[in-house]
């Protein structure tokens, strides 16, 4: 899928929402990066609007008012490493191997990977990536935050399916809130995100998803109850 198609369908399902996401490639590798023979000749301009229009795409990933889940195998480099940085989450297989190697062309990353490992792994850590321009392995990423779950290779696919398919049957409009608090903390701090709750906690209480579960939950009890309850997004 080109970045068009992917610009694309990620507008899609900005317009018609999912209950989840999950952002994954064919084949055995992720992202091998970008065709650098296109920044031949390029303008400053031409560049700007280039990236004007990848931004987006990015924040739009971000902003979906679901689950999202990056499923990373092989190699992801470049701007794969930055539009997987864009998800919620990030499974990766044992193998696969991670790096913003921008440096090595004499530029930096341009569709937010620095800040967005930043966030994650802390500012030192975002600088050695960018720094190094070299390639970390899962592990590595795991234990730095960036990655929340390293998978066995010969499950990989099957677990991630699986995940994805658990957050598709949950409680869609609570995700929705939970994911707007934690960017209200990351935008604002915990201020900001208390200032949030009062906005999208209470309509929780109408929905149908809380009203069944709490029912369901009153009559059979903790251990019975989430064979009782369908999450419809409602």
């Amino acid at each position: 899928m080109g970045n068009n198609d992917l610009g694309a369908a990620v507008k899609e399902v900005k317009r018609v929402p999912l209950r989840a996401l999950l952002l994954r490639a064919e084949g055995k590798v992720f992202s091998a990066g970008a065709d650098v023979s296109a920044f031949n000749g390029k303008t400053e301009s031409a560049a700007r609007d280039s990236f004007t229009t990848h931004q987006q795409m990015i924040a739009d990933l971000e902003e979906l008012p679901f689950p999202t889940l990056a499923a990373v195998q092989g190699m992801c480099v470049g701007g794969g490493l930055e539009l997987v940085l864009a998800c919620d989450l990030v499974w990766a297989a044992a193998s696969a191997r991670f790096g913003q190697l921008e440096a090595t062309i004499g530029t930096t990353t341009l569709l937010g990977g620095v800040q967005r490992l930043a966030e994650r792994a802390g500012s030192s850590r975002a600088r050695e990536i960018i720094y190094t321009a070299e390639p970390y392995d899962a592990a590595t990423f795991e234990r730095w935050n960036i990655v929340n779950r390293v998978v066995p290779d010969d499950a990989f696919e099957s677990q991630t399916r699986a995940f994805a398919e658990r957050l598709a049957n949950g409680p869609t409009l609570a995700y929705a809130a939970g994911k707007r608090m934690v960017r209200g903390y990351l935008d604002g701090g915990i201020r900001a995100a208390d200032k949030l709750v009062a906005e999208v906690g209470p309509p929780l209480f109408q929905s149908e998803d809380m009203r069944a579960a709490v029912a369901a939950l009153v009559e059979h009890g903790a251990r019975k109850f989430r064979d009782k309850v369908i999450f419809r997004g409602r």
